[in-house]
């Protein structure tokens, strides 16, 4: 690449906007930030999802691309899109100088064959653990009857590692990721801790006007605790553990009366879309849940919001009960907010959650323990306060967007002046 000229990056990720999800938020946040701040031409190749949406468009100067087949958000897209992605990639090769694949599983086998042509380096950014070692592989290997640790199953993943592993740099969003990386054999200087950043202009504490107003608006007065739950309503997050969690809070202890809990009940307020068709959708099941044991008073859902940092500004405490995350932004996105977050102890969410820190740890799956923590927080505003105190400022330290996208702009830019 001429040092003269701009860097020039394809960003390759099976769904983008408007599909909503943390790789497409990703996407979308890295493709801005190198366009606006990166001074890079960015282009977004992605799925075509529906024929409502152009093949081709600008978006805030970001060059998107749509291609391969039409069809809604499903596992088997991230497969069938290779053989498109294979040929554009190949059909553009001077239009670039660097592959960018978020969540690369399947798709980042095009940026892979494509550089043997191209010779265009490839970076790699998994947004979930067990792609590199193979380990996400043992579900296709059970449906087709093979145990993952027969000859068979280990070779496959063997296959799996090698493969993943040729890519030219990988951006690990946690810790956990990084580990995994470094013992499949990639050389330490292809590694780079690189989170999925926040905004911490658009998620910041609220001033208290702000945060009165914001109450306001979900019809919350400043004597009630409010508790918020932000992410797909489905069987991973944890809703079901943490709706059978404020069934016991509520039968344990706000029958107690004000003096338990103060002068009134407290709100947990459920944001997210259903997930119909999905084998994990909680969506219906968790209204019905609701509605059958009485606690609908206490309990709202308000569906997919636009605007989520308005919400973790408006409440008192968030709660993420995941069964796994590979990092947890919805946690980061609450802490920038000075919202202290009660946490499993799964994957990334153990890189920045610290318990009697700025949040509460409790083990997966359950409920008790949920319900044990958050009724500990309900009930005691000093502990609160104490927590909240310190939630901005371990965002500000690693995930800040500035500071992360900066330093992942220097490893495309250090990329695409090499071109392999």
């Amino acid at each position: 690449m001429p040092a003269d000229s701009s860097l020039r990056v394809v960003i390759l990720t099976t769904y983008f906007s408007p599909v909503i999800g943390g790789v497409e938020s990703t996407a979308d946040r890295l493709a801005r930030y190198l366009s606006r701040v990166g001074r890079a031409e960015t282009c977004v190749l992605t799925k075509r999802v529906s024929r409502d949406l152009p093949d081709e468009e600008r978006m805030d100067g970001v060059r998107v691309v749509r291609i391969g087949a039409h069809g809604d958000r499903n596992p088997s897209g991230k497969w069938r899109l290779i053989p498109a992605a294979l040929r554009w990639l190949l059909a553009h090769r001077e239009e670039y100088d660097v592959v960018a694949c978020i969540d690369y599983r399947g798709i980042g086998i095009a940026g892979l064959l494509a550089r043997v042509v191209t010779k265009r380096p490839v970076l790699f950014q998994a947004q979930t653990t067990g792609v590199l070692s193979g380990v996400n592989a043992d579900h296709a290997l059970q449906r087709w009857g093979i145990a993952p640790s027969t000859v068979v199953g280990r070779a496959v993943r063997a296959l799996v590692t090698r493969l993943y592993a040729r890519a030219d740099a990988f951006a690990c969003i946690a810790h956990d990721i990084q580990r995994e990386t470094q013992d499949a054999g990639v050389p330490p200087e292809r590694i780079h801790f690189l989170p999925n950043p926040v905004d911490t202009d658009r998620f910041r504490p609220p001033t208290e006007s702000e945060r009165l107003t914001l109450r306001a608006a979900y019809g919350v007065g400043d004597d009630r605790v409010v508790v918020a739950f932000a992410g797909r309503l489905s069987r991973e997050k944890g809703l079901s553990e943490l709706l059978e969690a404020w069934r016991v809070l509520a039968e344990r202890s706000w029958d107690a009366g004000p003096t338990a809990i103060g002068s009134r009940v407290p709100l947990l307020i459920v944001a997210g879309p259903d997930m119909p068709g999905h084998a994990w959708d909680l969506g219906v099941a968790a209204r019905a849940f609701v509605a059958e044991h009485g606690i609908d008073s206490s309990v709202r859902f308000v569906g997919p919001l636009n605007d989520v940092a308005s919400l973790y500004q408006a409440a008192d405490i968030a709660v993420v009960p995941s069964h796994f995350e590979a990092l947890g932004l919805s946690a980061l996105e609450a802490l920038a907010c000075g919202t202290p977050v009660v946490a499993s102890s799964v994957g990334g969410l153990l890189d920045f959650i610290q318990d009697d820190v700025n949040g509460a740890l409790c083990q997966p799956r359950d409920s008790a323990a949920i319900a044990e923590q958050l009724g500990r927080l309900i009930r005691d505003t000093d502990r609160r306060r104490r927590l909240s105190s310190q939630a901005r400022a371990t965002v500000e330290r690693t995930y800040s967007e500035q500071l992360v996208l900066a330093r992942f702009t220097e490893v495309l830019r250090a990329l695409g002046s090499r071109r392999r």
